[in-house]
């Protein structure tokens, strides 16, 4: 039976992925038990951590599904998570990261109310281990400081709008979407969010619940959770896009987009022209692009290193689709 005619509770799938956070795994773990929702299950993989992560893990063998692998990366992980899971709704967490008690029970509420949705996304609270809210913060002290977009559908679709997408914790989509995204690739961590996130956008139209429902630890070792620009990210970015295209020839349009957001970044970044890993990815993406899509890029890449010169000082945006 299709979800939107359930009249009962639908099982909800709590994928928490770990590697080497013991410190704050068993928050995670208890955030997702502590459910105001029931029917749920948890599901925590451990990948190869070296810490004291299993033995956490193992204070909760009774309570949730415990897988424990060799290292192999954040989209293994989670290829193994959905795999042991039957919930028809996927929700994601990181485990340096923890749910508010009623995030789950909001997201099914979200999903009956807007039926067709096939992925619901919502914004984190973003806060450091001093327990200090971040954004607060960044509101008080930077005027061009941008609020927080509001509660709409998102159709990308139909090219009906923007969005700056949350992190992984803030991502949750129905199961027959996940399946739609088959094997998440290898190459894509440490951005695996990223690919998740705008294939699903690219594939199903969804919805954005403007509510803080979890809650993103800022601790120096997340990468990339305030957003920014390092030239680090840079190649991990256009492996996500050349993903994107041998996935999912369909949405080719928006592969190439991405990496031409990727290339305006590279101008304005890139601190050598010959030997840097972006230079070295940007070349393998566009070995195997058309004379179309290799346009588009370069056309792309320019009208957004232009703008971004133009409009120089202003708060750039983290997550947004490209």
């Amino acid at each position: 039976m299709a979800f939107d005619a359930l009249a009962n509770e639908p099982l909800v799938s709590i994928l928490i992925c770990n590697y080497n956070y013991g410190s704050m795994l068993a928050a995670a773990i208890e955030s997702a038990l502590g459910q105001s929702y029931s029917n749920l299950e948890v599901i925590v993989v451990d990948d190869g951590s070296t810490d004291n992560s299993r033995e956490v893990m193992a204070g909760y063998a009774d309570r949730v599904k415990t897988i424990l692998k060799e290292n192999g990366g954040q989209s293994t992980a989670f290829n193994a998570a959905f795999a042991a899971s039957s919930g028809e709704i996927i929700c994601l967490l990181d485990s340096d990261d923890y749910f508010l008690p009623d995030k789950v029970e909001k997201v099914v509420s979200c999903y009956r109310a807007h039926k067709g949705a096939q992925y619901v996304f919502h914004p984190l609270k973003r806060v450091g281990v001093n327990g200090i809210d971040v954004e607060a913060v960044a509101r008080r002290d930077n005027a061009h400081w941008e609020p927080k977009e509001g509660s709409r559908w998102l159709d990308y679709q139909h090219r009906r709008n923007t969005f700056t997408a949350p992190p992984t914790t803030g991502l949750t989509l129905r199961r027959a979407l996940w399946k739609k995204l088959k094997v998440i690739p290898h190459e894509v961590p440490p951005l695996m969010d990223n690919y998740i996130k705008f294939v699903a956008m690219g594939l199903s139209r969804g919805y954005y619940l403007a509510e803080e429902l979890a809650v993103l630890t800022l601790h120096g070792h997340n990468l990339f959770s305030m957003g920014g620009h390092s030239i680090s990210r840079l190649p991990v970015d256009l492996r996500i896009a050349s993903a994107m295209r041998r996935n999912f020839p369909e949405l080719l349009w928006e592969a190439d987009r991405y990496a031409a957001i990727t290339l305006a970044k590279w101008w304005r970044l890139k601190e050598s022209h010959e030997l840097d890993e972006t230079s070295k990815a940007l070349n393998a993406y566009l070995s195997e692009a058309s004379w179309i899509s290799k346009t588009r890029i370069y056309a792309g890449g320019w009208l957004r290193y232009w703008k971004h010169s133009a409009t120089a000082g202003s708060k750039e945006q983290a997550y947004r689709f490209p």
